[in-house]
């Protein structure tokens, strides 16, 4: 065929190089594919895949694997619909409950242990609620007992079929596979940590061998010529006491030393054993800060826990996949006849710095930055107060300093004025009121002469003289009573105290109204005149 030929006619659509052309993998006349894994080959001895519980058993390559796992099973996630329109919002909504009512964590952190494997397998366990098929469990299988066919079919290996496998009903395994996508076992982190996880183990071992030795001295008997038999074992017996015993009798003329051996040089077992946890880390989480990092140390190791959070962001992409082309398609298949398959997402979006969003509040809000405060609650997590809470009540809070910070930066409300002055909020009364602070060397504050009003001040000032008339006349009654409070009295002493018991007794809320209205209408004009200049 001519290359033009070539080009003008329709692609081939099938796949030409099929599993069952692989000379490594295909199993010939077995009808089965064999796992390439080199090293369960060389190493496997007839374990298969369980040569790598092994690695798993391991107390620091079980530890990183772990971390690996839960940083993806504690991930939020959500339900994306396939459109816009009330069907795909339904169909999505379901998906998304039902999966609550799932063990979806414990199932995502089991199925990464295919970050080990190369591929891990979870059934499902279908139940019926509520008129609809809906997953009761997910639950989890090691994967030494599956096989895949050339086609990349699995095949449940059992008693009675333990070459080929069984047949596995539709909709029921979910098989998540990391490392390859021709491969259906995958390529699993095993291959490479293996090796490390060996030399430690065999280390180790000499190790024991080398503190059993060098910990403690040998001791040494010496007994002269010509003793018997039976003194030479007397003896031996002394000797042997020496480890478990605190003090030993030996023949006269005999003795006992301690030899003690000496060596010399820097190289270690215990060097040996953290150099391959290093190696270990570096394979699996990308980067050793997290396990052996020094804790406040900026810098090179801040940078490797970056590459940390592209591995996760990685896993938790190839998860998604697993579940959204299984799981999440099955539900909407067996429930609903259209196909609008909504697309699980798992949130990796990086946490808030509170430090800097803290730091950037402190400088931006005094300049005019407007921010909702339910917002700031949510960046920081915390909960809006409970109704009828008073600002006392309030953890941490200073309501005359916040006040005065309000005050001077124009973030007051009515409902604030009211609370500063014993009064109950009104509906509408958190609304902040405009803006009108402005600094000295503002170019839109207005600059007047000396002993001059301009005629918006002279309102100002008509306002407070009024304000001031209407606090005088409901202050009037108050007065009487405290003057006559104070003439009752034969000391100092005496009238603090009549003072004081008379104050629950006052009426202040005339006066309250007057000065609200007086700082409500006070800062409205202000901002009125400023927007309009």
């Amino acid at each position: 065929m001519s290359d033009e030929q070539q080009i003008s006619g329709r692609p081939v659509t099938d796949e030409v190089a099929i599993a069952a052309k692989d000379i490594d993998i295909f199993a010939g006349y077995l009808g089965r594919l064999e796992n390439p894994d080199p090293t369960v080959l060389s190493e496997g001895r007839g374990r298969g895949l369980k040569l790598y519980d092994e690695v798993a058993r391991d107390a620091h390559a079980g530890s990183v694997l772990q971390t690996r796992a839960l940083s993806i099973a504690r991930l939020e996630w959500k339900l994306i619909p396939a459109d816009d329109s009330v069907k795909a919002q339904a169909i999505a909504e379901f998906v998304k409950n039902v999966l609550d009512m799932t063990n979806m964590t414990q199932a995502i952190q089991e199925l990464m242990q295919a970050v080990l494997y190369g591929f891990y397998v979870a059934e499902v366990l279908w139940t019926v609620r509520r008129g609809a098929w809906v997953p009761a469990r997910l639950i989890t299988k090691h994967p030494r007992r599956f096989v895949f066919t050339p086609e990349r079919e699995l095949r449940l290996l059992t008693r009675a079929s333990m070459i080929t496998g069984e047949v596995v009903p539709e909709r029921k395994f979910v098989v998540f596979t990391c490392g390859s996508s021709d491969n259906p076992y995958g390529q699993g982190l095993g291959q490479s940590i293996w090796w490390p996880v060996w030399f430690k183990k065999n280390g180790i071992k000499f190790w024991m061998q080398f503190l059993d030795k060098f910990g403690s001295p040998t001791p040494v008997g010496k007994y002269p010529a010509g003793s018997t038999p039976e003194q030479k074992n007397a003896l031996m017996d002394a000797i042997e006491a020496i480890h478990q015993e605190t003090g030993v009798t030996i023949p006269e003329g005999m003795a006992i030393e301690l030899l003690e051996a000496a060596r010399s040089g820097q190289a270690s077992y215990e060097a040996m054993c953290e150099y391959m946890d290093r190696q270990i880390s570096k394979r699996v989480l990308g980067q050793t800060a997290t396990t052996e990092g020094t804790p406040g140390k900026l810098g090179n190791e801040e940078s490797q826990d970056e590459v940390r959070h592209d591995i996760r962001n990685a896993d938790a992409d190839l998860i998604e996949e697993c579940l959204n082309s299984s799981l999440v398609r099955w539900l909407v298949d067996l429930n609903f006849p259209d196909r609008l398959y909504p697309w699980l997402v798992l949130q990796t979006e990086e946490p808030d710095n509170m430090e800097a969003l803290t730091l950037a509040l402190e400088k931006l809000v005094p300049m005019g930055l407007r921010v909702e405060q339910a917002e700031i609650r949510d960046k920081l997590g915390l909960s809006d107060p409970a109704e009828g809470v008073e600002p006392e009540m309030l953890l941490g809070q200073d309501k005359n300093k916040i006040f005065e910070y309000h005050l001077a930066y124009g973030l007051v409300t009515p409902n604030e004025v009211r609370a500063m002055l014993g009064m109950k909020p009104v509906p509408g009364g958190d609304k902040l009121l405009p803006q009108t602070k402005s600094t000295p060397g503002d170019a839109a504050a207005p600059q007047f002469s000396e002993g001059k009003f301009t005629p918006e001040q002279q309102a100002l000032e008509d306002l407070t003289e009024q304000a001031i008339a209407e606090a005088a006349q409901a202050f009037s009654d108050n007065e009487e009573k405290m003057l006559a409070a104070v003439r009752g009295a034969h000391s100092f002493e005496e009238a603090q105290e009549r003072l004081l018991t008379l104050l629950p007794d006052l009426d202040a809320d005339r006066a309250a109204a007057a000065l609200e209205q007086c700082l409500v209408s006070g800062r409205a004009f202000g901002a009125y005149t400023v927007e309009g200049k």
